[in-house]
């Protein structure tokens, strides 16, 4: 039992951050707007990619949609992460939204070339 508290007790002193309220008016501002549309469009994309994924399950294109579907969410991750830290719900190093995007371009561009070996 009192392992338990004093785990409980260094945690809760371990994590403490100041708590501030969100800053909802920031989805107004144009950067964020544009986000958001690209959040959107991202799952659409990923439904999409998702029913492709499905129909050629077990074929000879299925890795490379599987990788469009993975750049897919990549990408929506990345836009939902960007928007989270423009509304300040929480704060994320600065770093991971660009990475995240970089990893999309590159599992796009990993599909797109099976895509082309395999139809070639």
């Amino acid at each position: 039992m009192k392992k338990n508290l004093v785990i409980g007790i260094a945690t809760v002193l371990a994590i403490s951050e100041s708590a501030h309220a969100a800053n909802l008016a920031m989805i107004t501002s144009p950067p964020t707007l544009f986000s958001f549309f690209v959040m959107l469009v991202a799952g659409f994309c990923l439904f999409g990619s998702f029913q492709v994924f499905n129909q050629v399950r077990g074929g000879m294109l299925s890795k490379s949609w599987l990788m469009f579907l993975i750049g897919f969410i990549l990408l929506a991750v990345s836009q939902f992460l960007n928007i989270a830290t423009a509304m300040e719900f929480f704060i994320i190093p600065a770093m991971i939204v660009p990475l995240l995007l970089f990893l999309m371009t590159g599992v796009f561009a990993y599909g797109v070339y099976m895509a082309r070996r395999t139809l070639s």
